[in-house]
């Protein structure tokens, strides 16, 4: 049973997790639910490798000299690095 929106809330996330699409409630009590398919664990792997950027892109190769580092040190784009051509 339902009580207070704690309760609710696991009920949510657990029905999400396990692919309800629909749930119905009444009273407090679940009287009725649509179950999907589950979500596969790799989807959602590969998801977020795909969403996932180098943070190194783009930076300069080899020693940074004093002045680069503080450039980076206080947010530089490597873009915008003045320091070097690219």
């Amino acid at each position: 049973m339902i009580e207070n929106f704690k309760d609710l809330e696991k009920l949510l996330k657990l029905a999400r997790k396990q692919g309800v699409t629909d749930l119905t409630l009444n009273d407090g009590k679940v009287t009725g639910m649509k179950l999907g398919e589950l979500p596969s664990e790799h989807a959602a792997i590969d998801a977020e490798v795909e969403e996932m950027v180098d943070p190194l892109e783009g930076f300069p190769e080899g020693e940074l000299t004093p002045e680069e580092l503080t450039f980076f040190a206080n947010g530089g784009s490597p873009a915008d690095n003045p320091y070097r051509k690219n």
